[in-house]
């Protein structure tokens, strides 16, 4: 297994004062660590699409454009301040070019397992409140994420789909807008050779969606092997179960990870960081169908 680390870049990162990448508006350069290289373009002092890195902890709340190199958990998986990566998907650019705004190709072929993804600030209070570009969402509006697996062949493998913002139900307290990391299980791609992005919204243009298109990824995981499962590699390191006695996941991690609960809607419930031995208590949550995750583990459970 090979997870993403961005604290061993395979060239070093030097960041501004606002803890973002000091390149990200220089021309022929990208983001690589470990197997992984995350695309990048930029052709002028204003304007870049792709992945950049960053680390800043800033939040402004404009809807605008200069929240646009923040994330919304204020860090990456690791904690606040620590390095992450921000994509920005450009519809129209991609459209007048054979080349894939957002791509991270692998150094020889691997099954994915997932990665982690929240959003961006700028593209999160543009949902949020709206700007003079973008409407703010209202019932029924959404954005979604998809990621595409491509094999040696340069074949498709598949696709798999994650609603950043998900308005549709009538009832607005179901209603979603991710603001933490979330795990997406890519496993069902197979083996691939790289993986590209793509975003769709409700609220569209006449060559794009208004809805700006940002998201951050941290933690990309890759295995070896279609046998090998996140949880089998995890195996040693941590355990998931179910008390129901108690009416609590307990978990024994040798590593910090975070612990997170979700129903069946998708709405998260409850989240902790958790290392050694610990319990995320569910006894006082309704009845119901839940999904824990902890690391690249998810445990189904019924209360």
């Amino acid at each position: 297994m090979i997870v993403l680390d961005l604290s061993k870049p395979a060239e070093a990162i030097e960041y501004n004062e606002q803890g973002v990448w000091n390149d990200v508006y220089t021309s022929e350069t990208s983001v690589q660590s470990q197997v992984f290289r995350f695309s990048h373009v930029s052709s002028s002092t204003s304007y870049y699409n792709g992945f950049i890195a960053s680390r800043s902890t800033t939040i402004l709340e404009s809807a605008s454009f200069d929240d646009q190199f923040g994330c919304m958990a204020r860090g990456g998986m690791a904690g606040e301040g620590t390095p992450y990566l921000v994509a920005y998907w450009d519809a129209y650019a991609e459209s007048l070019t054979i080349e894939r705004c957002c791509e991270i190709t692998f150094s020889e072929p691997y099954y994915p397992a997932g990665f982690y993804v929240c959003n961006n600030p700028y593209t999160y209070y543009a949902i949020q409140k709206g700007n003079s570009y973008a409407a703010k969402f209202e019932q029924g509006a959404w954005l979604k994420l998809i990621v595409h697996g491509v094999d040696e062949a340069g074949n498709e493998t598949g696709t798999v789909e994650y609603y950043l913002a998900d308005y549709r139900s009538e009832k607005p307290e179901e209603w979603t807008l991710n603001k933490s990391w979330e795990w997406i299980d890519l496993s069902s791609l197979g083996k691939v050779s790289l993986l590209y992005f793509s975003m769709e919204s409700t609220d569209m243009g006449e060559r794009s969606m208004k809805t700006p298109a940002y998201f951050c990824l941290d933690r990309l995981t890759v295995m070896t092997a279609a046998s090998a499962s996140v949880d089998e590699s995890l195996a040693e390191t941590g355990k998931l179960y179910y008390d129901r006695a108690a009416g609590a996941v307990r978990i024994e991690s040798a590593e910090p990870m975070e612990v997170s609960a979700y129903n069946m809607r998708g709405a998260l419930v409850m989240r902790q960081r958790v290392e050694g031995t610990a319990s995320l208590d569910l006894s006082g949550t309704p009845s119901g169908v839940y999904i824990v995750r902890c690391g690249g583990k998810s445990l189904k459970i019924v209360k």
